[in-house]
């Protein structure tokens, strides 16, 4: 190669930022700052659905909020496209929320709206600018997306962090709760083989009941802390939550599709309140409107209402009106049923469907080890 022939740039080289860009993006970062409080106030209202947070008060407060969209502002000011504290931001976020009993999915879910919430507030910074070009908007797009990103990965890392620190809690007070029963059934295996003591003592009745006791009260605590329903932490599989605001969750998604066919989605006033796997739930209720409106008419209303079920169970009804079976083709039918069997549901396709959803009853307290 001839030392005139120019090197090419790589693909992926970002290119040098101008003045002007650099004095946009930290006018844009002031703004976000400014507006940081009004960001913060509206997300803490809409992700009570999009997150199923509680409006009790224990969920993520304003003041985090705000302190993540400031340093997603810091982002912009950085030369290096990230804020010094948003990993450790991201990684408290992401403990508080299992600490509350928050899925990691309805977690991720509430990042994605506030990082929504900043775009929009960063379209609006940049449109009163009435200047730069299409591609300073793209960078800019860019870097919030990086800063976004970040903040995602940090929050998952604690969540998993957390779900680890209380795995261990959990096995550590098990060892102990088995210790003790173990220990009793071994003292009695020692006195009933002490060659020091009277035969007659070696062989009390006292001493086998010891035993028994002791063993009963360990398959007790295996059946009890180590069976399959125990195997899941319930912030991994099921939420105490309102089945309304599942739904409500999945009538926002689902609002611009239903629109675009000139049909709306109801949901029933109707509060009921389970444990079960949310996450699921929504997965399941999302897939089941979505086939409802794909074969959806002209001024049609999907209607979710929430009929009386067992303590067991948990309903879910979809019906349409003018009435009629909301799902008819096949296929969907079809992929719709083999969905809710991995969800660990039972579907009933009609002139109505029906969604029911086992529900988590709080265990029982663990058996005390056995008195000696």
């Amino acid at each position: 190669m001839s030392l005139d022939t120019p090197i090419a740039m790589p693909a992926d080289r970002v290119p040098a930022e101008s003045e002007a860009f650099v004095a946009l993006r930290h006018r844009v970062a002031s703004a976000l700052v400014s507006g940081a409080p009004q960001i913060a106030a509206r997300w803490e209202r809409q992700s009570r659905e999009v997150a199923l947070r509680p409006a009790d008060g224990t969920g993520a407060t304003p003041s985090a909020a705000i302190a993540l969209v400031e340093a997603i502002a810091a982002a912009l000011t950085s030369e290096g496209g990230t804020a010094l504290d948003a990993v450790p931001l991201g990684l408290s976020f992401g403990a508080e929320a299992f600490e509350r009993g928050a899925s990691l999915h309805h977690t991720v879910k509430g990042l994605d709206l506030l990082s929504a919430m900043v775009l929009f507030a960063v379209e609006r910074a940049v449109a009163a600018e009435q200047q730069g070009s299409v591609a300073d908007g793209v960078r800019l797009g860019r870097r919030l997306q990086t800063s976004a990103s970040l903040l995602t990965l940090a929050a998952t890392k604690g969540y998993t962090q957390a779900v680890s620190d209380s795995l261990r809690d959990r096995f550590r007070h098990l060892r102990h709760d088995l210790r003790n029963p173990l220990g009793n059934i071994k003292s009695v295996l020692s006195l009933m083989d002490d060659e020091t003591l009277p035969a007659d003592a070696r062989t009390s009745p006292r001493f086998r009941a010891m035993a028994q006791r002791n063993a009963r009260s360990l398959d007790d605590m295996i059946m009890a802390r180590l069976s399959d329903a125990a195997a899941l932490l319930p912030a991994l599989a099921h939420q105490l939550v309102s089945l309304r605001t599942v739904a409500c969750a999945v009538r926002r998604d689902l609002r611009a599709e239903a629109e675009s066919r000139d049909a709306t989605i109801g949901v029933s006033e109707e509060v009921v309140r389970a444990r079960v796997d949310a996450v699921g739930l929504e997965l399941l209720l999302r897939e089941l409107l979505q086939a409802a409106l794909d074969e959806a008419r002209e001024g049609d209303e999907l209607m979710v209402e929430f009929p009386p079920s067992s303590d067991a169970r948990a309903d879910v009804c979809i019906t349409v009106d003018p009435p009629r079976p909301p799902v008819t083709a096949v296929a969907p039918l079809e992929a719709l049923s083999l969905l809710a069997r991995r969800m660990g549901a039972n579907l009933v396709m009609g002139d109505r469907i029906v969604v029911s959803l086992p529900v988590l009853r709080p265990d029982a307290e663990a058996p005390a080890a056995a008195a000696p």
